[in-house]
């Protein structure tokens, strides 16, 4: 049940993102006075950033307060996968569930810190055996103007979370995606309002420019394990989250 819903939580996201990244002319009339201003929301101007560079720092951890940096992969019905790569096991719940492309064969879903004021989602597929090597299709969202907030703690939290977080806002800025076979394309063009994708073509784009707001802790000194973590509550546009979701939250590791 875990899992269906993990993957119900992640189409519904899939569909929200790529909606709010319609492509079209963000453009608005103003008349004062006979005068005519139009202003238009150009979409980003290259391509975004999945380079990681630089730290988010201010966020609690077990240590007390700490920062993020590097890449951290998404643990798997708490395993962690070797360089996040999520083998053909799990894909198959995945292509089941209509969440990724029906030729993929594995997949990585990744935060990338890119700056000290940003960071990037992104979730690639790949049509390769259990290696990650051959890229068959991708999607991301670049995320900007990252601002801490308060620490809160919580009586009790969902399992493989912590009961402490930092309160976290950040913006919508960038969106891009890119089918590199022709089942990736389709599954791209099939996902709400974008069309017009094109087999190894990079869309890029101006995102929505919403606000999220959100929890995030790191756990540096995980119980039985080497690994950094990273854990991301349910992102609202309206409220920070006072927990974290077994249902829509995210434990990554590096």
């Amino acid at each position: 049940m875990k899992k269906l819903l993990f993957w119900m939580v992640l189409i519904v996201g899939i569909i929200a993102v790529i909606g709010a990244c319609k492509k079209k002319d963000d453009s608005t009339t103003t008349t004062t006075d006979n005068t005519t201003t139009t202003t238009t929301t150009a979409a980003c101007s290259s391509s975004l950033s999945t380079t990681a560079s630089g730290t988010l720092t201010g966020m609690t951890s077990t240590m007390g307060v700490d920062n993020m940096t590097g890449t951290y992969s998404l643990a798997w019905d708490g395993a962690t996968p070797t360089a996040g790569c999520i083998d053909t096991s799990s894909v198959g719940q995945a292509i089941g569930f209509g969440a990724i492309p029906s030729d993929s064969l594995n997949f990585k879903y990744q935060i990338i810190v890119t700056s000290s004021t940003s960071f990037t989602d992104i979730k690639t597929y790949y049509s390769d055996n259990n290696s990650c090597a051959t890229v068959s299709g991708y999607y991301a969202t670049s995320y900007t103007n990252f601002t801490v907030g308060d620490n809160i703690t919580m009586a009790t939290a969902p399992s493989g979370y912590p009961t402490y977080g930092t309160k976290v806002s950040y913006k919508a800025t960038c969106f891009m995606a890119k089918g590199v076979t022709d089942t990736a394309t389709a599954f791209l063009n099939a996902m709400s309002t974008v069309s017009g994708a094109v087999t190894g073509t990079e869309l890029n784009q101006a995102d929505s420019g919403s606000t999220y707001y959100n929890i995030m802790a790191l756990n540096d000194n995980h119980s039985g394990t080497t690994y950094d973590w990273f854990y991301m509550g349910p992102k609202s546009t309206s409220a920070y989250p006072d927990n974290y979701s077994s249902n829509d939250s995210d434990a990554m590791y590096q």
